[in-house]
């Protein structure tokens, strides 16, 4: 993975995590800073890990990983 590319998926430990109380009275705010510095946002509920706020645009990057990464589809068989 690009170094570029690995930067995307760090999370800021002390502001990238944040409780859902936060979270929901911030979601403006947290959606910009997530965007503008292309990292992820954790978002705890009760203390745990529970979901992650990213820009489209690491979605996408996520997204094409995933599909790069599965095997290609077996054709159907003839007949």
């Amino acid at each position: 993975m690009p170094v570029s590319t690995r930067h995307m998926f760090d999370i800021d430990l002390q502001h990238g995590v944040l409780p859902v109380s936060q979270a929901a009275s911030s979601l403006a705010a947290m959606i910009r800073r997530s965007a503008q510095q292309q990292r992820p946002v954790v978002i705890t509920q009760k203390g745990k890990p529970t979901a992650v706020l990213l820009s489209v645009e690491l979605f996408a990057v996520l997204r094409a990983l995933v599909d790069d990464a599965r095997p290609p589809a077996a054709a159907p068989p003839e007949g």
